[in-house]
């Protein structure tokens, strides 16, 4: 059975090198580069088949913020504040020598707020009373039309001071009161602090998103796989190279009389272990449970897989130390070095190259 050499050289390396010095060729090298990256690609993929996310408006993934609260422009009597929790900014409310506070805008969009559309609202609320007054009422009211709404107590939700993180579900929730608006076109949002006396306040809103349903995060692959083959592209070029170039100087150095292009199949030979690796991550997702991501929250940790998670970290170390294994057979093979000599050049340009691929943020 004629096995290819990109394949023969995860086990024989020594008999590979000895061909490849008779007639050097780039082609396995090319070869590898395209494994590497179609292994990684589905390896991102099947990752993403475990990975579903929260639909949400304003949506994270065309906007990039929370923008409905990074920009005071939209908002009656309001004005950014540096004191936020998600983003850049919040919007900030004030009041002096005065009972009551709001905060309101039109939504740039019509919100779909039914049961199986976006069906909660989440949002941060920070409450700074200079009297140290609780408020006597706190409310939110989602508008729908010009004059119909629902409104929600969130009164006992509120500690001063402190950032406070709400989410409430929308329709079929008995919380609201409410009857003649419609849940299905929600277009405007009212926060209304009341106080049973005259006092210095000022209200922060932050982090504020309606809520859907869950979708997988395959549906967001096909817009960003050209992007994913760059990036595995330019790191495999940039590792090989800078591998290549330090085989050179160190085994010249040594006494090699080895050419560039001869160095450069020594590493390029020698990645072969990290298209392995994205076949191994391929199997390692598959058994991922699924895992659930709630775009635009404060904190969003992951503890589901986390054991598939560090397997997949730690295993790189494996792989790493494979390709030096290869380079160290290549570098005796090619050069006559003792084994001793050949390890040690092989382990510092391959960490160097691994490192300085890394520095420069791949």
């Amino acid at each position: 059975m004629n096995v290819p050499k990109i394949l023969r050289v995860l086990y024989s390396p020594s008999k590979v090198f000895e061909e490849l010095a008779e007639k050097p060729s780039y082609k396995g090298v090319i070869l590898i580069l395209v494994l590497f990256i179609a292994s990684n690609i589905l390896a991102v993929y099947t990752f993403n088949t475990k990975h579903y996310v929260q639909k949400v408006k304003p949506d994270l993934f065309e906007e990039g913020s929370d923008v409905w609260t990074e920009n005071a422009a939209s908002w009656i009597n309001c004005t950014e504040s540096d004191d936020k929790i998600y983003g850049e900014h919040s919007i900030a409310s004030t009041i002096i020598n005065k009972s009551k506070l709001c905060m309101e805008r039109t939504l740039p969009e019509t919100i779909n707020c039914s049961t199986y559309e976006f069906n909660e609202i989440s949002f941060s609320l920070k409450l700074i009373s200079s009297q140290g007054q609780p408020p006597a009422n706190v409310s939110l009211i989602l508008c729908s039309g010009d004059s119909e709404c629902f409104m929600l107590n969130l009164t006992k939700e509120i500690k001063l001071n402190s950032w406070n993180n709400i989410t409430r579900r929308l329709e079929g929730n008995t919380e609201w009161q409410g009857k003649d608006a419609d849940w299905h076109a929600i277009n405007g949002i009212k926060l209304i602090v009341e106080f049973s006396e005259k006092v210095n306040a000022t209200l922060l809103l932050d982090a504020l998103f309606f809520r859907g349903q869950y979708e997988p995060l395959t549906n967001y692959f096909l817009s960003a796989i050209g992007q994913y083959s760059m990036l595995y592209f330019m790191y495999f070029v940039i590792f090989w190279i800078i591998f290549g170039g330090i085989l050179y100087l160190l085994t010249k150095y040594a006494g090699s009389e080895l050419t560039w292009k001869h160095n450069l199949i020594i590493s390029g030979y020698s990645l072969a272990p990290l298209f392995i690796q994205g076949v191994w991550w391929i199997v390692l997702f598959l058994f991922l449970p699924r895992i659930e991501i709630s775009l635009g929250t404060a904190t969003n940790a992951l503890t589901n897989g986390t054991l598939i998670f560090d397997l997949a970290i730690y295993s790189q170390f494996a792989f790493l130390a494979w390709g030096i294994i290869i380079s160290t057979f290549a570098i005796r093979t090619l050069n006559n070095f003792t084994m001793g000599k050949s390890a040690v050049i092989s382990s510092a340009a391959y960490l160097i190259a691994f490192l300085l691929a890394r520095f420069l943020g791949f």
